[in-house]
């Protein structure tokens, strides 16, 4: 069932002029979190000094040594699993100054409470591209993390290694989004890795978004596919098993979601790729609505302006989406 959102104008699509194995955006360039050639390792502080045992972070707990911002920022950041500096601080703008949050950052990483990813470029030999340095919990947060909210899902720093460095990418591209939907205040929650179908055997959804409209409330299940990865092949096994889903239920559900109207978005990170997406897909064809957000369209006019859904001819039709515009 196609849903009728209030306030959708249609806008004029702008031209690619650029075609390669990369993607690249209309500049000609490829968005740093989405870059084949990106990649990322932690990086310890000088006075490093971590906490590795329950009883050594409650103790630090007890004595203050956490203050209740610190504590904030632990949970902001487990609820992220990966996000930038950058993000924290927007993440956290109604609760501290940006240079608050970077200072205490600084001070979690000397016990091990977060970890700092240096991410760069392969060919990038003089780090001409310096972007905000992504943060995880370490074992520290996360053993703090767990003694409070146990009932939480929050990622195990013995889950991340050198290897790791493209989740850290998609999590920070994917926190990039989820950011600005929580700035547009219509983000009624959130879940990573969702059971859709009520069955885990289905793949999960990267992320959904349950989401406010001046009509009606949605589920934004969200996809992030990556140049780095057989990304086609992931979303045409991936959208297969939804149809599926839908097909025998007439809806994808999410387990602990509101049952609202499901729209599909992939996020790609620019205009060539969902065009690349749409032209193997055919995204018009699933009998559950699929839009594409385009993170280079995000810079060029904001959220509400980045999305596009398919049309029967092939092309994809710039939309605009009113009630995503950022509220004061």
């Amino acid at each position: 069932m196609a849903i009728d959102v209030t306030g959708v104008e249609d806008l004029e699509q702008e031209e690619v002029v650029n075609e390669s194995a990369y993607f690249p955006s209309q500049e000609g360039d490829v968005p740093f979190w989405d870059h084949p050639l990106m990649y990322g390792h932690t990086k310890l502080p000088k006075n490093y000094y971590p906490y590795t045992t329950k009883a050594e972070v409650l103790r630090a707990f007890k004595r203050k040594q956490i203050t209740e911002e610190d504590f904030t920022i632990l949970k902001v950041l487990g609820d992220a699993v990966a996000a930038n500096e950058d993000q924290l601080r927007r993440y956290l703008s109604s609760k501290m100054s940006r240079s608050a949050v970077s200072k205490r950052l600084e001070g979690l990483r000397n016990h091990g409470f977060v970890e700092r990813w240096h991410c760069r470029l392969e060919n990038d030999d003089e780090e001409k591209v310096r972007p905000p340095a992504p943060f995880t919990l370490g074992i520290a947060g996360y053993k703090l993390m767990k003694h409070f909210y146990s009932d939480c899902a929050f990622m195990n720093p013995d889950s991340w290694d050198k290897d790791n460095g493209k989740s850290i990418q998609r999590y920070v591209a994917m926190n990039e989004l989820r950011c600005l939907l929580v700035e547009s205040k219509v983000v009624r929650g959130w879940q990573w890795n969702a059971t859709i179908g009520n069955q885990r055997k289905y793949r999960s959804p990267f992320g959904v978004a349950y989401i406010d409209t001046p009509n009606t409330p949605i589920n934004f299940l969200i996809e992030r596919p990556q140049m780095s990865q057989n990304f086609i092949g992931y979303l045409r096994d991936t959208l297969a098993q939804w149809k599926n889903i839908y097909e025998n239920t007439g809806a994808l559900e999410i387990s602990r979601a509101p049952k609202n109207t499901a729209i599909v978005i992939l996020y790609a990170s620019t205009i060539s790729m969902a065009e690349h997406i749409h032209m193997k897909l055919s995204l018009n064809e699933y009998p559950f609505q699929v839009w594409v957000c385009v993170e280079e369209l995000l810079d060029k006019g904001g959220l509400a302006k980045s999305f596009m859904r398919p049309l029967t001819d092939g092309q994809l039709e710039r939309i605009k989406l009113p009630f995503l515009e950022p509220k004061a």
